[in-house]
């Protein structure tokens, strides 16, 4: 029994991790900074993706910050 509650514990943080990503979404800012800078998109397409590229680095760190408390509770 315990090696399943690990195991989905396990999975649970690894689906997180890969959502969550907050490496991911700021390199996805950065490229969304890129392609208006060199005229692939417009302002309006880039005010627009990228205010909801920051709504998700928000709620990653967000995520990122309660899983970490997470386990930090799950040890003690």
């Amino acid at each position: 029994m315990f090696g399943i509650m690990w195991l989905v514990k396990l999975m649970r943080d690894y689906a997180l991790k890969e959502k969550y990503d907050i490496k991911r979404i700021n390199n996805q800012i950065k490229e969304n900074r890129l392609l208006f800078e060199i005229g692939e998109i417009t302002e309006k397409e880039y005010k627009e993706k990228h205010e909801i590229l920051l709504e998700e680095l928000e709620t990653a760190k967000e995520v990122m910050e309660k899983l970490s408390n997470v386990r930090i509770a799950e040890v003690q």
